[in-house]
């Protein structure tokens, strides 16, 4: 740990002897926590890395140094949204109907079975997958054997 100052070093409010880098302060709490269930203690509401005795509480709240960024965010005034209309929508029109063309539907198998391309069975029985590959080295060389 290099360049560790005193200031990112925090202590444990459940064991004065943990000392917890600042960052790290959160996830070690979530930890520490699980091990000390009987310790009454409560949370900040303004952060959760402030761990205090119930009868701290109300003291602390009206100092934290948290409660400033919160009521800075819940004081902040609100700028008045400009309400804008959105931009018309083109209106495209085309000759072209797809649903009116008559294509037939696209074959995996039957381009597969004319294109130069390696195909494969399955589920098959071993003589017909043998046979199989026979005949698809003999198509994609060229050779026709019918």
């Amino acid at each position: 740990m290099e360049n560790v100052h005193m200031q990112d070093i925090m202590e444990c409010p459940y064991e004065k002897h943990h000392q917890i880098l600042r960052s790290r302060m959160q996830v070690h709490l979530t930890r520490c926590r699980k091990n000390h269930t009987n310790v009454k203690k409560v949370t900040c509401p303004f952060n959760v890395t402030h761990i205090l005795n119930e009868p701290e509480l109300e003291f602390h709240i009206s100092s934290c140094p948290g409660r400033t960024s919160f009521e800075h965010f819940r004081n902040t005034v609100e700028v008045p949204i400009s309400r804008t209309v959105p931009p018309p929508m083109p209106k495209y029109e085309s000759e072209e109907n797809w649903d009116d063309e008559n294509v037939p539907s696209y074959n995996p198998q039957a381009y597969a079975a004319n294109a130069d391309v390696l195909r494969s069975i399955q589920g098959a029985p071993p003589s017909q997958r043998k046979a199989f590959r026979k005949q698809e080295r003999l198509r994609l060389l060229g050779i026709d054997n019918n």
